[in-house]
């Protein structure tokens, strides 16, 4: 009887076993091969583009160290970066104005990497530099660059347009990985556009303007040029927009330019002449914009903002208030600025400091 209860009792264990087991089983962490969500994945950080002269670049993260040396293409880097966060290596700095001086500060102690087309390239290598900004000016130096093992992009065309500008912002946006900034930037170019056409539209008589290069009077901003443009979006007229020549100033006769007789000639602020040089020359006495004093010099003592970079808006407005003084003031020109310039770089700056 004894052995009996003694193997009722082993038999109801083992079938209590059992169950318990497989409860156990069921419930064991799987081994460490396996993963119920499937196999872990490496974050893609990579970005791409393709740039103006359609090559297809790609980085395996957004760049941190940029090169360049051409102003106008290294400046959207800086306006992105809000000053220095991306620079590491620079050319023609000087062309710059004061500006950086302002937002920069640390730029005089940067490599000199060359000028134009006159690049160090074991510089480039020495500042560790990811990428090299190009303009389809120095597109032939993309691959000099690449042969280093520097990815670079093209990513300002020769033609100078509103559109061209906003499109090298958004590609230089996509390759640091500040799209959202970038679309910042561009909203804003937007809405002063379309605000500076709205103010033409009311103008009921276009005034003809010239607009003079850097190192002569007689030298002038085609219909490639982004001058042609702003003085189109203002409502004015460019007398010599229809002169032959690539995407810069082009030189011509005074003869031409009596033929034109501008209502306004501008200077840019880099202009190796002054105004009064124009006022006081005989040969140009005939012409209405020096009998009527309206020769002026473009801002500002910051930066060009005739040049084809995101400030070229500011000039839009001093465009505006300078033809059009009853339809857009001087304080709104101001008021454009520290908007701007607090969009980029977070800070102000004085009508002193503007030039204005």
């Amino acid at each position: 009887m004894k052995t009996k209860k003694i193997l009722s009792l082993f038999l109801a264990l083992l079938l209590f076993a059992v169950p318990l087991s497989a409860c156990v089983k069921d419930t064991a962490p799987p081994p460490p091969d396996e993963d119920p969500l499937g196999p872990s994945q490496p974050e893609d950080t990579s970005v791409t583009i393709t740039d103006i002269m359609g090559r297809t670049v790609t980085l395996s993260q957004p760049a941190e160290r940029i090169v360049g040396t051409h102003n106008p293409t290294m400046n959207i880097a800086i306006v992105l970066g809000g000053g220095g966060k991306y620079i590491v290596g620079f050319g023609n700095k000087n062309m710059a104005g004061n500006l950086y001086e302002f937002v920069y500060p640390e730029l005089g102690a940067l490599e000199q990497i060359g000028r134009g087309r006159d690049i160090n390239f074991e510089s480039c290598v020495a500042v560790r530099a990811d990428l090299a900004i190009l303009p389809e000016r120095f597109a032939d130096l993309a691959d000099q660059f690449e042969a280093v093992g520097i990815p670079a992009a093209v990513i300002l065309p020769n033609t100078e347009s509103y559109e061209t500008i906003k499109e090298s912002i958004r590609l230089l946006g996509i390759l640091t990985g500040a799209e959202e900034h970038a679309a910042q930037i561009i909203s804003f170019y937007n809405d002063k556009i379309e605000n500076a056409k709205s103010i033409a539209s009311r103008v009921t008589e276009s005034p003809r303007v010239l607009y003079t290069g850097g190192s002569s009077p007689l030298s002038v901003a085609n219909g490639l040029m982004l001058q042609s443009v702003m003085i189109e979006t203002v409502g004015a007229v460019n007398v010599a927009k229809n002169v032959d020549g690539r995407g810069d100033f082009v030189e011509v006769s005074i003869e031409e330019i009596i033929g034109w007789n501008p209502d306004v000639i501008y200077i840019p602020a880099y202009a190796s002449y002054t105004v009064q040089d124009l006022l006081n020359n005989p040969a140009w006495s005939s012409i209405n914009a020096i009998k009527n004093a309206r020769v002026y010099q473009f801002p500002s003592l910051l930066e060009p903002w005739d040049y084809p970079t995101p400030s070229t808006l500011m000039g839009l407005g001093w465009m505006l208030n300078n033809l059009y003084p009853n339809l857009y003031s001087r304080d709104q020109v101001l008021k454009d600025a520290q908007e701007y310039y607090q969009l980029v770089y977070g800070r102000s700056f004085t009508a002193q400091q503007l030039g204005l």
